[in-house]
């Protein structure tokens, strides 16, 4: 599949929430949109106690990033997609028992206020084999490497493979005392890919987005940041308070040719 890159921004700065600036946002013409006050600060310490009590795994990447839910990115290549779908229930289970303990449910509050601003359908992902996952739960006090979120290329035999745009969006329940700021580099991802081979998309090379424009928010605790993941992106590490971490739940959002918002992880 050949695609164009996305635009690149027109403007700088963080958007509110409109029907406009999600547009401009899954185009790639702003940097980053940013919901403040998505939650209280009483939600968000019911949240972050459920989190911990949750089924924390983690990924085997130099920085230790702890998560509760499965990525569809595990799945991607070389491996029967019904092992994806076949997985999505008890992983969803996991994710159901951290809610039941929470004080509100961050995952459908954001398809609300989405569906709030968009005119066609946002909802979980979903194909005949079955649902997607959506909602995974992020320990990441050390940081995360850089690194490209693009389903086209990273799952192309999905049914995710077929949107135009793509966001990602975190609401953050607990911050660190110093750090953990995202940077959005606007060099949107369009390596070149052999037939068969896997692109690289974690870990990837700081020159391919030297001299490039870029966004750097803060994780604050309450508020739900949400920015194009075609754009390659990075989290510092930092300081987090005793026994405290950078604790988010997020997925991405995807544009289908039909305008439908559809979430997956």
């Amino acid at each position: 599949m050949t695609l164009t890159p996305p635009s690149t921004w027109t403007a700088s700065g963080e958007f509110d929430l409109s029907t406009e600036n999600l547009r401009l946002l899954l185009d790639n013409r702003i940097p980053v949109i940013r919901i403040p006050g998505f939650a209280t600060a009483q939600e968000c310490e019911s949240f972050v106690a459920a989190a911990r009590s949750g089924h924390i795994k983690y990924y085997s990447v130099a920085t230790r990033i702890g998560y509760i839910g499965i990525a569809q990115y595990e799945y991607r290549w070389g491996r029967p997609k019904q092992e994806f779908f076949d997985a999505v229930p008890e992983a969803r289970k996991h994710l159901d028992e951290v809610l039941a303990r929470c004080s509100f449910n961050p995952l459908q509050r954001l398809i609300a206020r989405l569906q709030a601003v968009w005119p066609e359908a946002v909802d979980i992902a979903r194909e005949p084999m079955g649902d997607y996952y959506a909602g995974i739960i992020r320990f990441a006090g050390e940081g995360v490497q850089l690194h490209c979120d693009w389903a086209p290329l990273n799952s192309p035999h999905y049914d995710i493979g077929q949107i135009d745009g793509q966001l990602g969006w975190n609401f953050f329940a607990e911050e660190l005392l110093t750090g953990g700021q995202t940077t959005v580099h606007n060099a949107p991802w369009d390596p070149e890919v052999q037939e068969g081979q896997i692109p690289q998309s974690y870990g990837l090379d700081p020159a391919i987005v030297e001299g490039s424009p870029k966004a750097v928010y803060a994780a604050t605790a309450g508020d739900v940041v949400i920015f194009n993941t075609r754009n390659p992106h990075e989290i510092a590490g930092g300081v987090a308070k005793p026994g405290g971490s950078r604790i988010s739940i997020g997925s991405f959002v995807g544009r289908m040719p039909d305008q439908r918002l559809l979430l997956w992880s």
